[in-house]
């Protein structure tokens, strides 16, 4: 019997930040590493991107005037399994908890449906759901 070699992908963590906070950026990269996941970060001028494109690591040199960026920072968490989201999520209470800084509210797994929409849209209806989960409870 022949063996099968999987391409498993890495699992990653992408940090939305509206504008630079190189503590919080700290933080999160910081629990991705424990996590044994990479990290990257992108800002305003990737908002109106497919995040297809922003999780290949395209840059787009400026933000189209129609586009408006979110304005809190979104966390996206790419090829991350149940384990590793649990681990993902405990890390990031306990930095930002020692820090004394918020969390990050926004935050999307990214899945095959939502790959293809642009980063604003996502923020969106996240920030949606975030509202109507504090509404209820």
């Amino acid at each position: 019997m022949k063996a099968r070699v999987v391409d498993k992908a890495v699992a990653a963590v992408w940090l939305y930040l509206p504008q630079l906070d190189e503590e919080i950026a700290e933080t999160v990269k910081t629990a991705a590493q424990q996590c044994g996941m990479t990290f990257g970060q992108f800002g305003p001028a990737s908002a109106g991107m497919k995040l297809s494109d922003i999780l290949s690591g395209s840059v787009q040199s400026g933000l189209d005037t129609e586009i408006v960026p979110p304005k809190q920072p979104v966390l996206l968490m790419d090829g991350v399994d149940r384990a590793g989201l649990d681990r993902l999520l405990a890390a990031l209470r306990q930095g930002f908890g020692q820090k004394n800084l918020p969390g990050i509210a926004l935050k999307a797994v990214v899945t095959p449906t939502n790959r293809s929409w642009r980063f604003d849209q996502l923020a969106k209806e996240l920030q949606k759901e975030h509202e109507m989960m504090r509404k209820k409870g």
